[in-house]
């Protein structure tokens, strides 16, 4: 984002403060565990599991956002691991996680096998697993509403559509999921809430790590089918839209997980925020009150603090902001139904 253009939210962000401790290297493994920041020796201790690893300015990094109001409402340890995406990692990662903490959060498909085994030996450590369901009794599971998300998204591409004279909203898969169709599916209908007479080209990438591919889409979406405002549901592959920006295409691109108006500073109307901290902190409150259920499948929209959007004042005037506000509004109020 530009010195020049503020950024509008409709629920603000926690600080992301990582104070995190040196890392230590388990023994035979190259996966890093743990960093742990805040707290004392008899804090609540929570771990944060990531397949991959953190710095992604993405999924995992939303989840990192948690750290501070952990320690700060909590007095919790907070103890991160990262799996590398190296299988071998998983297991002796996780088995040190269950060790050392209360309640263990894990991000990313990768790991969900051993994170199975992991729960199932160490019955006092509670497991949650963030952004699916797990399948598996004794692991909490936190999903997204993705199709009511995605439906503000759309109402945003809308939005930037008619304030610019176009008709047409770009929309980018990355590989014909059930989650991804969701995804269409849910700002298909809020284009189409916003302006019934706009239309929505979509094109899947067949990946969701080729941002070479998603930047010809976008490109091609935009020259030859008059896209404009445009959303990648598309992991990796999504950046390419923020690229073909940069590169002089003419579109608008939308965020999607965290704010990504700084991979094209001027051309980013707004972003669909994940709230993966708000999820941690909300699974937490519950654990400490005793309320959260092992086994159990809770989902988060907008009501629950699941989503958020980011508006660039500089790009979306107040009256179209404030509309999209009551949309949304309305949509935690239940008087707007989002059909999956």
């Amino acid at each position: 984002m530009t010195p020049n253009h503020s950024l509008h939210r409709t629920r603000p962000l926690a600080a992301l403060a990582l104070t995190a401790a040196a890392a230590l290297a388990l023994a035979g493994c190259s996966g890093q565990a743990p960093s742990a920041g805040g707290g004392d020796a008899d804090a609540l201790n929570i771990g944060i599991f990531v397949d991959n690893a953190f710095g992604d300015g993405d999924f995992f990094d939303q989840a990192s956002l948690a750290e501070d109001t952990l320690v700060e409402s909590f007095g919790a340890t907070v103890n991160t691991y990262e799996g590398q995406l190296e299988a071998q990692n998983f297991a002796p990662l996780l088995q040190d996680a269950a060790d050392r903490n209360d309640i263990v959060y894990v991000l990313g498909f990768e790991a969900i096998d051993a994170m199975v085994d992991a729960a199932e030996a160490n019955p006092d450590t509670q497991f949650v697993f963030i952004d699916g369901e797990a399948g598996s009794p004794e692991i909490t599971s936190a999903v997204f509403r993705t199709q009511e998300g995605c439906f503000m998204a759309g109402a945003l591409a809308a939005t930037v559509n008619a304030a610019a004279g176009a008709s047409t909203a770009g929309f980018i898969g990355g590989v014909n999921a059930p989650v991804v169709e969701n995804c269409e599916s849910g700002y298909t209908q809020g284009v189409a809430q916003v302006a019934a007479d706009q239309s929505v080209a979509s094109q899947y990438v067949g990946s969701f790590v080729d941002p070479g591919k998603g930047a010809e889409i976008a490109t091609t979406l935009a020259s030859t089918r008059g896209a404009y405002a445009m959303f990648a549901y598309a992991g990796l592959s999504g950046s390419g839209v923020f690229d073909a920006a940069k590169a002089g295409a003419q579109v608008a691109p939308i965020g999607v997980v965290a704010d990504k108006s700084a991979l094209a500073p001027g051309s980013v109307p707004g972003s669909l925020i994940m709230r993966v901290d708000s999820v941690i902190v909300d699974l937490t409150e519950q654990y400490v009150d005793g309320t959260l259920e092992r086994g159990a499948v809770l989902d988060f929209g907008f009501a629950e603090d699941g989503w958020a959007m980011a508006y660039d004042e500089a790009l979306v005037d107040s009256e179209g902001i404030s509309a999209l506000e009551e949309l949304q509004e309305a949509i935690v109020a239940g008087d707007v139904q989002i059909n999956e």
